[in-house]
């Protein structure tokens, strides 16, 4: 499991975006999201959202998702992970908590920051089954949390 983990996270760390998709009341919607991860907790992924929109009704109403991670630009062999019937909930954590994290693994994200960080909630996903593809004739495998 732990060559599992590395290639999990070697793939996250491909990744700076995600395609979020949901669906409220039979509308499908995707969003694309920057997002952070930790070592420790592989199966978790945080994403921050602006407070007072619809979006907070829809985790709230249909926690049930699905996403892909969006490779950095300059990543050869679009590696990915996708993951269906992802849970969505509020956070603990905070942005403050999140911004070393988020600067540390999201180019520019310092100007994200300093126009909206005082009005970003975030949000927690938690995955149970997961399709890694690490690129084009690399290795794929499937993990269960």
């Amino acid at each position: 499991m732990t060559d599992n983990i590395a290639l999990l996270q070697q793939v996250y760390s491909s990744a700076d975006k995600l395609a979020l998709a949901t669906s409220l009341n039979g509308t499908a919607d995707v969003k694309i999201l920057n997002f952070v991860w930790f070592k420790d907790e592989p199966d978790t992924l945080y994403f921050s959202s602006v407070k007072g929109t619809n979006a907070a009704a829809i985790y709230a109403n249909n926690p049930d998702a699905a996403l892909i991670t969006v490779p950095q630009d300059d990543t050869p062999n679009n590696p990915y992970v996708r993951a269906h019937h992802i849970t969505i909930t509020p956070s603990t954590k905070t942005m403050a908590e999140l911004l070393p994290r988020y600067l540390e693994l999201v180019p520019n994200y310092q100007h994200t920051w300093d126009a909206i960080g005082d009005s970003l909630v975030v949000y927690k996903i938690t995955l149970h089954d997961v399709h890694v593809d690490a690129g084009l004739g690399q290795e794929k495998i499937d993990l269960t949390f």
